[in-house]
């Protein structure tokens, strides 16, 4: 059962992408040499720190139930497996190893690519979670999240072809 998802499962997972994204695009604005790559930079790390702060305060609210911990609240085996394997890399690097993937893309293309890979494994992510959440709250946080998510996506691919 130590695999087996729950909202909680989920959100926990959530918040450690979300700050993962924090830290690598906090990496990717230090690293950026251009104005406004490191604008968008800048506002992508500030929509996780949102994002981060929302998944907490609903993390805090869905734990403190009782029924949160119940084994009727856990996702199917399959489900389970599936968003296992999606977290297993939490979308974005391990804080410290941010920088040196960032100094490691040879160009703010890469930078950008690797960026908007991770917001569509997150739409991905976020996207299962609302499908199979148990909770209304988490249900509605993680659609809406899924959509600033494409958001991001689209502002990333608009910058990428900015550059080609």
């Amino acid at each position: 059962m130590a695999n087996m998802f729950s909202d909680l499962e989920g959100l926990r997972i959530a918040m450690a992408m979300e700050a993962r994204g924090r830290d690598f695009y906090q990496q990717a604005y230090q690293q950026s040499p251009n104005p406004d790559h490191k604008e968008l930079f800048l506002w992508l790390k500030n929509e996780e720190i949102h994002h981060l702060a929302r998944f907490t305060a609903l993390y805090n609210m869905i734990e403190s139930r009782k029924e949160a911990h119940s084994a009727d609240y856990l996702f199917d085996p399959e489900t389970s497996r599936y968003l296992t394997v999606i977290a297993e890399e939490h979308v974005f690097p391990k804080p410290y190893d941010a920088g040196k993937h960032i100094a490691g893309l040879n160009s703010v293309q890469a930078v950008l690519a690797a960026a908007m890979q991770a917001e569509k494994d997150s739409v991905l992510f976020y996207d299962e979670l609302a499908t199979r959440a148990k909770f209304a709250e988490a249900r509605d946080v993680f659609r809406l999240l899924k959509g600033e998510e494409q958001v991001h996506v689209v502002k990333l691919r608009e910058m990428i072809e900015a550059w080609a």
